[in-house]
């Protein structure tokens, strides 16, 4: 071997280590030393490893240059043909890429080579060709998974025949198993659309398999996995405004109304920033007025509603629903009559959600559980699924000491949408009206397994175990519940008694000054204070207490 083979084998060894180093620039600059070893000899080899360079530095025009060469020396160079193809098909230069390819097929056939055909004849939609082209292989390449799937868009065969094919061919792509999956979401086939979504996922992390299996999971009321997937969702695509918007409905179902305002405004920035008039986001503003309105912040709520366009579907029951903010005792009675009459005379608002609401509402306050009860059978008639509606007729039952009506609904809801928590809730508030509280304990502590940050349900559970003696277990859940959420005066009044029950006098003391403090106007907890203090042999705090209640009581008598 000379010496200028040797210094040409240096160079290439070099330009190797370097590129493995992703050095490609310097990697370059020994390949052309190496070709100057060879004396003027074009070597076609090594202006192909200068080409796949360019490629790796996205230098496109300097690469296809460099193959050219290569043809100029050797026109049948299989690896220079299908990089060339491949390049071009990149930078959408389709009938390049269908011509170098076309030059390529005529020396080897390779499945790998038809793919890439296949896959440039469709972006030039030259169906029959695709056609002409497929009839021609023989059997293996007829069943090859990635022409399958190619296939399988074309319209020309059975496309989900074709798909089913490609994912039984090949387990291991991703694509045709998500496609497929989600022919089976847009048919309702959820059960098969959920194996192979969850399948999909096995093979890539991919933001839209989350976001369908999620809406899979929410559609058969697993709301905490529907949540966990919209959450991996986004996490993979922050720019998913649809996802989020989904998470927010999931988090109201559950209650969670603080998450689902965060989410739902998430949704509303990642919409403004791609247009900044969507018309999507009027029914945003809405959910989020919704939200804002059962937290009690009427200020908020008007002021999303006030950015619903006159123009938008939303600003009927954007109308109603600011009447319904402005609703007092007073004029509650004029207000049902103004919505009964809209509601019966105008038939197709039998089934809108926010008027059904809204008329609930008012019956709720009147009183009137047997309206109610119908209204909300009526809307469950329209909405067979609604979590939302079961729970509020379950709620209307109980109200109205229906409870083996309640009961019956219950225990339906649960069947419909088994890993909800409102459903034990309502299990734990039947029971425990029946003074079944072994049965309201153990469907509390299913809710608060299921719901970990419902600081209600821990309230709830130390309420119950606070009836039955149980004042220490009683105990933890109040301080769950505290730490949860600390405002609530009945959390520190229950706690009080808990600490009175034990017999921990000054630790109850401390807790029921506390209610008292955040709910002054309460008289039972000035009773409670003055119970204790009187255990305590504190005159003192119990004349002080004594003195205001009967100023509290003075004060009820005048307001009637």
């Amino acid at each position: 071997m000379d010496s200028n083979n040797e210094n040409s084998i240096d160079y290439i060894k070099k330009s190797f280590e370097l590129k493995n180093s992703k050095l490609y620039k310097e990697a370059i600059e020994m390949l052309y030393k190496a070709l100057e070893c060879e004396e003027g000899r074009e070597n076609a080899e090594i202006i192909s490893q200068i080409a796949d360079l360019y490629v790796l530095l996205k230098n496109y025009d300097r690469a296809l240059e460099e193959y050219e060469k290569v043809l100029d020396i050797d026109k049948n160079h299989t690896h220079s043909l299908s990089e060339m193809s491949k390049i071009y098909f990149y930078l959408e230069q389709y009938s390049k890429a269908l011509d170098t390819s076309e030059r390529l097929l005529k020396t080897t056939h390779n499945a790998d080579y038809f793919i890439n055909h296949l896959q440039i004849l469709y972006k030039l939609k030259y169906f029959d060709k695709m056609k002409d082209l497929y009839e021609s292989f023989d059997e293996d390449l007829k069943n090859n998974a990635q022409i399958l799937y190619i296939m399988s868009k074309t319209g020309l065969y059975p496309q989900e025949e074709f798909l089913k094919r490609a994912v039984e061919k090949d387990k291991t792509l991703f694509q045709p198993c998500f496609e497929l999956a989600l022919k089976y979401y847009n048919d309702e086939n959820y059960k098969d659309a959920k194996k192979l979504f969850q399948h999909a996922l096995e093979i890539e992390k991919n933001s839209l398999a989350h976001f369908y299996l999620g809406s899979i999971e929410h559609i058969e009321g697993h709301f905490f996995e529907a949540i966990d997937n919209y959450l991996e969702c986004i996490k993979l695509d922050k720019t998913n405004d649809k996802c989020c918007f989904e998470l927010a409905k999931a988090y109201i179902d559950i209650n969670w109304l603080e998450e689902a305002q965060i989410a739902l405004k998430s949704s509303i920035a990642i919409l403004k920033l791609k247009n900044e008039f969507s018309p999507q986001l009027d029914e945003h503003h809405f959910l989020l007025a919704w939200i804002l309105s059962k937290q009690d912040d009427k200020k908020g709520a008007l002021l999303y509603l006030d950015l619903i366009d006159k123009d938008s579907k939303m600003y009927p029951n954007a109308q109603i629903l600011k009447n319904t903010l402005s609703l007092t005792t007073q004029n509650c009675t004029k207000a049902k009559e103004i919505l009964e009459n809209y509601y019966n005379s105008n038939p197709e608002e039998a089934k809108n959600p926010i008027l059904i609401e809204s008329l609930g509402k008012i019956y709720k306050q009147l009183k009137l559980y047997k309206e109610a009860e119908n209204l909300y059978k009526t809307a469950l008639e329209a909405y067979p699924d609604s979590v939302f509606y079961a729970v509020e007729l379950i709620d209307i039952l109980i109200d109205d000491k229906c409870y083996d009506k309640a009961l019956e609904y219950t225990k339906k809801l649960e069947h419909s949408a088994p890993r909800c928590p409102s459903t034990f809730n309502s299990f734990a508030r039947i029971y425990y009206r029946l003074k079944n509280y072994d049965a309201a304990i153990e469907n509390l502590k299913i809710l608060n397994e299921m719901d970990i940050n419902n600081a209600e349900g821990f309230y709830f559970l130390g309420l119950v175990q606070n009836d039955t003696c149980q004042a220490e277990a009683a105990l933890e859940n109040f301080k769950i519940a505290l730490t949860l959420n600390p405002m609530p005066a009945k959390y520190y009044a229950q706690t009080a008694r808990a600490y009175e029950t034990m017999g921990d006098l000054e630790n109850a003391m401390l807790y029921i000054k506390e209610a008292i403090e955040i709910a002054p106007e309460e008289i039972n907890y000035k009773r409670q204070a003055k119970n204790l203090a009187q255990k305590m042999n504190d005159k003192e705090k119990a004349d002080f207490y004594n003195s205001q209640i009967l100023r509290l009581e003075q004060l009820l008598r005048q307001r009637g």
